[in-house]
């Protein structure tokens, strides 16, 4: 037997002549000899048969009396000695472990700052519109395509689209896009995907106004709003709303707007629907299973919700109890005297006042109120209602759109996301590189940027970012400061009648709740700051 890295099987001998061994068996394998500094250099020897019994019962005796000292045989751990210390500690030293290096590469990679952005294309949309192409610096490079618009060129302005027109609608950006050129005089350049939605429901989260009218009213955690003005100036911060309703001499404090979510006092307008109350379980129902559809975009999500039977079923009891509550309810039904706004009070005549289902009339809203807030005093037809919609911060401008998202990105020109401030602190939303859409503003509030990421593209070697990444790339462009919207499936940017994630024929996409978009107004809007 030639014995070869300290390994022996059975049946195999040697000459145990002056030697000094011990040998152990490991998990019914191999023998795992060690051999003692006493024994000589070992010489491969044939025995003869007669031979093998009085060898064999040599070892046996050996393994009964040798203490084992075995490499990798399961023992008491033997104190470490200085010199043994001394050699781990230079081995973590020079980073030896294969494994340690792995993982701290990784971070290294995930992590890497991004310095540099080079201009792949470059176009103008129109006076002070472009669109641009990035590619980042780095051995994970990103690519980030970019909308960036002077707006104190006239007309230049930022609207918002949402989807199918109403609170619950959702609808592919591409599709989104076509029907706002359709149905608008403005000329549309350009859209990013807005606000993060609620699953089945498909309500937005965080405030959220398009053209006066509040869409969303209820704040988030501590997440962040974009608040835009008549001029299309954008008021980057946190901020909550808030809503009352007077008539007859009396204030009443809105509790929600286009749900109800208790017996306060709820405001539905034109994106509440048709008729109040107007969600039944066929709507959820189908709600559901489009969202079911829409989960094959949730593998680069970065806000993953697994839909299950259950969901479906607490969401159709949810609506339900909504109704059951709703339907009781005095509505006052109103007509505006005045284009709403936020900040500025706008007057209503009151058309009528009723129970159970009504109508939503045009160029108005319906006021719900339970028995027990009016306590008999309720309005009259004819009755002026005034609605007003305040802001927590900035409260003396009139604004007429804002959009919500999580974290902040860059404040006061620092590139440095606020996720856990805000409440946010998913591993994979705020670390892995994924797909990621965001708004921000220059020092001067005059340029407006609109930026989204790509996600990974194994084929060309390009990544998606992380949040940090992310702020890095909105102080690269100039924003002194900026917001983190809906990302991972649900990024997006249409330019024309293209998105740019895409060559060629556009595939489907998720469908999504809201959009922000680029325009030239037909007809230029003028009025307070």
């Amino acid at each position: 037997m030639r014995i070869y890295n300290g390994y022996a099987t059975a049946g195999n001998f040697f000459d145990i002549d002056k030697v000094s061994l011990c040998i152990t068996k490991v998990a019914a394998g191999p023998f795992r000899l060690n051999i003692c500094h006493t024994m000589p250099p070992l010489r491969p020897i044939s025995l003869k048969s007669h031979s093998r019994s009085i060898l064999l019962v040599i070892l046996a005796t050996l393994i009964g009396f040798c203490p084992v000292d075995v490499e990798g045989a399961r023992q008491k751990p033997k104190k470490k000695t200085t010199q043994s210390v001394r050699k781990k500690s230079s081995s973590k030293s020079r980073g030896t472990s294969r494994k340690k290096t792995r993982k701290r590469a990784k971070v290294r990679v995930r992590l890497a700052p991004i310095t540099a952005l080079t201009v792949l294309r470059e176009r103008e949309l129109g006076p002070g519109i472009r669109y641009l192409q990035y590619r980042s610096n780095g051995s994970r490079p990103v690519i980030v395509h970019v909308l960036s618009m002077d707006r104190t060129i006239p007309g230049n302005a930022l609207r918002l689209i949402k989807g199918e027109d109403h609170a619950m609608g959702l609808e592919r950006l591409s599709d989104m896009a076509k029907r706002y050129d359709s149905t608008s005089n403005n000329e549309l350049y350009g859209v990013v995907n807005g606000n993060f939605w609620r699953a089945v429901r498909n309500t937005m989260i965080g405030p959220c106004v398009i053209d006066g009218e509040v869409v969303e009213f209820n704040q988030y955690k501590h997440w962040t709003s974009a608040f835009i003005d008549v001029q299309s100036k954008v008021f980057i911060d946190t901020i909550a709303l808030t809503g009352t309703a007077k008539v007859g001499g009396r204030s009443y404090q809105l509790a929600s707007v286009n749900r109800r979510s208790d017996t306060g006092v709820v405001v539905y307008n034109s994106y509440g629907g048709n008729a109040i109350p107007h969600v039944s379980s066929k709507e959820i129902e189908k709600a559901f299973h489009e969202a079911v559809k829409d989960s094959v975009f949730q593998e680069s999500d970065s806000t993953e919700l697994a839909l299950t039977t259950e969901l479906l079923k607490n969401e159709i009891a949810r609506a339900q109890r909504e109704v059951n509550v709703e339907y009781p309810m005095v509505k006052v039904r109103v007509r505006y005297l005045r284009s709403p706004s936020v900040n500025v009070p706008f007057p209503c005549q009151v058309l009528s006042v009723d129970t159970g289902t009504v109508k939503m009339p045009l160029r108005g809203a319906v006021v719900s109120f339970s028995r027990s807030v009016l306590n008999g005093n309720w309005p009259r037809v004819g009755d002026t209602l005034t609605l007003t919609y305040s802001t927590s911060k900035h409260n003396t401008t009139r604004f007429m759109n804002a959009v919500c998202g999580t974290p902040r990105l860059v404040r006061n020109g620092v590139a440095k996301h606020e996720a856990q401030t805000e409440g946010s602190t998913g591993r994979r939303f705020i670390q892995d590189n994924l797909a990621r859409t965001a708004l921000g503003v220059d020092r001067s509030g005059n340029r407006i940027v609109l930026a989204a990421v790509r996600p990974d593209r194994p084929e060309d070697g390009t990544h998606g970012a992380t949040l940090q990444q992310t702020a890095q790339i909105m102080a690269l462009l100039g924003c002194y400061d900026a917001m983190n919207l809906d990302g991972g499936g649900s990024a997006g940017m249409v330019v024309g009648k293209d998105h740019v994630f895409f060559d060629g024929v556009d595939p489907l996409t998720r469908r999504l709740g809201l959009g922000v978009g680029m325009v030239k107004l037909s007809k230029i809007l003028r009025g307070p700051r």
